[in-house]
């Protein structure tokens, strides 16, 4: 206890690894949040404004109108009924898209192109070309028309289950890999106990290669602190990102927080991984494990979304050792999946990874010697 606790305060008392394990990732999702929030918000739908003048009833098409201009999240038309002089007036004021004059005949007035002036003219133009099918139709074959009908009951049956997702975000796959990246972060607390035992790199290293505790109590007292540490900032920052930035991830915290705690493992054994197989200094080690922590984030969509999904189809290997990408999938996989085979597929291979680093870590640990403390 007196060894971990001893290990618990060097690695606190490290200002450099505790601001790019705790305040960092923080201070990057608050950025990520005033960019997408931006993002999303500029992506909101407005329905086409269109006024119609309804010189002959049409009870088939305002039935039409009607179900395209309910208020919800489809509404694809915000219709008002209106004389001739009217829309004209409204039109020429750009308060509306464009203009239906309801006749024998449909005819459309708008007085530029876009979006919402094609939305219109599919509605109506869609609306005729079925209109006319089904009249020659009946006037050629009543009874094709009858198998027709049933056909389209058949089809309007719901044979799938649904699942209700708060907020189906794009944007959401950034904040995973933040959290991804957050966890490969650990790695810097374990170069800490890395260089905390090696003679030639610390005062401390020296210390405990001449006391006569067996240097696996030494290492494993500080994996468990270096993991303490970093599993507190990464809960920390779950916290931040779902009551501060309201991200969505679900009702599934407990699936959440396990997968981070392997997830800081993986991180904290790349750290004594890198720290024990390079000769280098220590400044050296810090900028490969920055640099891999980066690259990894990159292959898992932090930058471009684009990019995980290129991994995926053309270089899939990489998705599979990648544990960001691995720690991404599964937060995925919770999110958008009803069932938890691919969730406990990526934790698989995370556990993969850190038995890896951990057996090589101890490969290059006992091999070092020292000719002189």
């Amino acid at each position: 206890m007196h060894i971990f606790h001893y290990q618990l305060k060097l690695l606190l008392r490290d200002r450099i690894v505790m601001f790019w394990t705790f305040i960092f990732p923080i201070i990057l999702a608050t950025f990520f949040n005033l960019a997408f929030s931006k993002l999303n918000s500029s992506e909101m739908f407005e329905p086409a404004q269109l006024a119609i003048i309804e010189q002959k009833e049409n009870i088939e098409f305002k039935s039409l109108i009607q179900e395209l201009s309910k208020e919800n999240d489809d509404q694809l038309l915000d219709v008002q009924y209106t004389s001739l002089s009217k829309a004209q007036e409204l039109l020429k004021e750009e308060k509306i898209d464009g203009y239906l004059i309801i006749n024998d005949t449909f005819k459309i007035y708008i007085n530029k192109n876009g979006i919402s002036q094609t939305i219109i003219k599919n509605v109506v133009d869609s609306y005729l070309q079925t209109r006319h099918s089904i009249e020659t139709i009946a006037k050629l074959n009543p009874q094709k028309l009858k198998v027709i009908i049933q056909n389209k009951i058949n089809m309007q049956k719901d044979y799938f289950q649904s699942q209700n997702i708060s907020s189906l975000d794009a944007t959401v796959v950034y904040f995973y890999t933040l959290i991804g990246m957050a966890c490969m972060y650990g790695s810097f607390f374990g170069l800490k106990i890395s260089v905390h035992t090696e003679a030639n790199l610390s005062r401390q290293g020296t210390r405990i290669h001449i006391a006569p505790t067996p240097k696996w109590k030494v290492m494993l007292t500080g994996t468990i602190a270096a993991f303490l540490c970093q599993y507190v900032s990464i809960i920390l920052l779950f916290l931040y990102l779902v009551y501060g930035l309201n991200i969505a991830f679900g009702n599934m915290s407990e699936y959440i927080l396990l997968l981070c705690a392997i997830g800081t493992c993986v991180g904290v054994l790349l750290g004594e991984f890198v720290g024990n197989a390079f000769h280098f200094n220590e400044n050296i080690k810090t900028s490969i494990l920055s640099a891999s922590s980066l690259f990894l984030s990159f292959l898992s969509g932090m930058m471009v979304v684009d990019i995980k999904y290129l991994v995926q189809e053309y270089v899939p290997i990489l998705g599979y050792i990648n544990p960001v990408s691995l720690i991404t999938d599964a937060l995925y996989a919770l999110y958008y999946y009803p069932t938890y085979e691919r969730f406990y597929f990526n934790i698989f291979l995370l556990c993969i990874v850190a038995l890896f680093l951990l057996v090589i870590s101890i490969l290059f640990l006992r091999r070092k010697q020292y000719d002189s403390l």
